[in-house]
């Protein structure tokens, strides 16, 4: 199909549109790349389309002008520390206080940034404000707690 960019695009849709559809039960990514690169593509398709589900789900917002924290490392440190967690939980790292508490609110934990802080929720409910230092470290505590 590719290297592992330009192949997991075109394997997630390719084989996104059959499988949407229930054609297929087999399910072979292949990428101009280390063989242990194509496992995890594959995993990540049978994720999006609700196939298959191991471990948490992250969700987290393109960082438009209404962001006011530094969201890209937030969301980067998130999805590292979410790696060997394997409780099957949607988490929302959303970046402004417009779209992100209905984003955050929808998903088991999650957080809406503000201007140097974030409002903490779980499961739709507010939990507490933390500032901006200390989002990571909350949301993986709460997460932990779950």
């Amino acid at each position: 199909a590719g290297t592992v960019r330009a192949g997991t695009i075109k394997s997630a849709v390719g084989l996104g549109v059959l499988l949407a559809e229930g054609i297929g039960d087999t399910l072979r990514v292949s990428l101009t790349a280390d063989p242990v690169e194509e496992p995890p593509v594959a995993w990540g398709i049978l994720e999006c389309l609700g196939i298959r589900r191991r471990g948490p789900e992250l969700v987290s917002c393109p960082t438009c002008g209404r962001t006011q924290v530094d969201l890209i490392p937030i969301a980067q440190e998130v999805e590292r520390r979410l790696a060997g967690c394997t409780k099957p939980i949607s988490v929302a790292v959303m970046g402004c206080v417009v779209n992100g508490p209905g984003e955050a609110s929808d998903a088991d934990v999650g957080v809406a940034c503000g201007r140097g802080s974030a409002l903490l929720f779980k499961h739709g409910k507010p939990v507490r404000k933390v500032a901006e230092d200390e989002i990571v470290d909350a949301l993986m505590q709460e997460i932990n707690n779950m």
